[in-house]
């Protein structure tokens, strides 16, 4: 009897799995024959707004709305989940990741492992193709192919406030503030700024996590220095060069022999921002698009706001450059890949057109808001220039410094190629962090042990 009822129950089962089955193809059957009515090619794209964020969901919308007047035959949808170095590789791995896929300028070593589609012919056949700016692709080429289009992006630069050097004599011979050029200037620079009974920090250095170890970047490339380079085919450590422990020796004697940095060295860079923004630091590393916290968050005065490029060390100047990336997912089809493509090209080239950018300055001053243009020059030529041109009447609330960073991309250098978040939370922070905490701290062992360590656990991995 027991036997009889399992039978049946089990027959039952059957029964209802196969009904479903049914019920569930003819419904994908259904969705199939709806999307070839409609000619859509679908397109997914990560790192979307919440859709509690009514205010970017309207926007990516009408976005989408007005690429469609030209493309009617693409769906572009998305998904709120950001780029996250953790995750990424797994989602490659089991299919789920978007057909456009937003990260960063550190991550250039996804086209090495083959989570890229090769880009370079599609971009070959490009009208704008002329007019790109390869200095800006560069984190992204490997082999002389091309495998991102840049978003927007930032060229590193010296903020200093203006009322505080001409309060300190610091000003040229017509009474205006006058940046540091050298090392040596930028030294006394900040120990003219720099006051302890008032609270106020010549130079704020960031000291928290990986931003401590990301600050480094540029001081090492001013003394000469590197991070990695390819040594017969191998990718090699380099950063326990004499010239990088100059960089970290310089800054140790910023803390110690010139006392000059704020009095809690840990700061995260959005701490450093406040500070600066209420006049109690006098120079800072920083980025354009930073500026809106400055002045919309924080109530700096614009008039106080000046940017400069970073001061020339025993090599030269150098100016770090970093911003956002599309790449496309090479599994996706052939045909959702060339729609991605054109959504890619189309949102580039958005950042850059002059109706656009009126459209957000006529938005910023009904919103009380002050915003920004990109630092990093996508694109040379006309179109750079067009934008410029349009850019400058909404100059009282799209903050540009044109000149500096036109100065500045002469000497751009983009991050390291592989790896660039761990080698900077887990290897070069803790450098910096033991420099300036440690008085007897020794530069050259601190950095000999942080590239030997890196070298071991990733770069000798990268072939594997």
């Amino acid at each position: 009897m027991a036997t009889r009822q399992k039978w049946r129950l089990s027959l039952v089962i059957l029964v209802a799995a196969a009904i479903g089955i049914f019920v569930s193809m003819s419904n994908k059957g259904t969705e199939q024959r709806a999307a070839v009515s409609q000619n859509k090619i679908v397109v997914v794209m990560n790192a979307g707004p919440k859709e509690t964020d009514k205010v970017a969901v309207k926007r990516l919308k009408e976005d989408i709305a007005r690429f469609n007047e030209l493309y009617p035959e693409i769906e572009i949808r998305w998904t709120d989940r950001p780029y996250s170095p953790d995750s990424f590789a797994t989602s490659m791995a089991g299919g789920t990741a978007e057909d456009i896929i937003s990260l960063w300028a550190t991550e250039g070593y996804v086209a090495e492992r083959g989570y890229a589609l090769d880009l370079t012919a599609m971009i070959s056949q490009w009208e704008y193709k002329e007019q790109l700016n390869m200095k800006v692709l560069q984190p992204f080429v490997q082999k002389e192919k091309i495998y991102a289009l840049p978003t927007n992006g930032y060229i590193m630069g010296l903020w200093y406030n203006k009322r505080l050097f001409k309060e300190n004599g610091l000003v040229d011979s017509a009474g205006q503030p006058k940046p540091p050029q050298t090392w040596e200037e930028f030294v006394q620079c900040a120990a003219k700024l720099a006051n302890r009974e008032k609270g106020i920090a010549g130079f704020g250095i960031m000291g928290n996590g990986a931003e401590a170890g990301w600050g480094l970047l540029n001081w090492v490339w001013q003394a000469g220095g590197d991070f990695q380079r390819q040594v017969d085919g191998k990718w090699q450590a380099v950063f326990d060069s004499p010239q990088a422990v100059t960089a970290l020796d310089f800054i140790k004697a910023l803390r110690w022999r010139h006392n000059v940095l704020q009095t809690n060295l840990l700061s995260t860079a959005q701490e450093l921002q406040q500070r600066f923004a209420a006049g109690q630091i006098g120079m800072m590393f920083g980025s354009n698009d930073w500026i809106p916290n400055l002045i919309n968050q924080y109530d700096m005065n614009p008039a106080d706001i000046g940017m400069a490029l970073l001061p020339a060390g025993p090599a030269g100047r150098a100016n770090q450059m970093g911003g956002n990336y599309y790449i496309i997912n090479p599994q996706s089809s052939p045909e959702v890949q060339k729609a991605a493509f054109k959504w890619i090209a189309w949102r580039v080239l958005g950042t850059v057109s002059p109706e656009r950018i009126e459209e957000r300055g006529e938005d910023l001053r009904r919103q009380g808001q002050v915003g920004v243009l990109s630092a990093l020059p996508i694109f040379t030529g006309e179109a750079d220039r067009k934008a410029r041109v349009a850019a400058a009447a909404y100059k009282d609330v799209l903050v540009d410094f044109p000149d500096v960073w036109k100065e500045a991309a002469k000497y751009m250098r983009p991050e390291p190629p592989f790896f660039c978040q761990q080698l900077y939370s887990e290897y070069l922070g803790p450098a910096i962090q033991e420099i300036l905490t440690t008085k007897n701290a020794d530069s050259k062992t601190l950095l000999i042990k942080a590239a030997s360590g890196f070298q071991d656990r990733f770069l000798n991995n990268l072939a594997k």
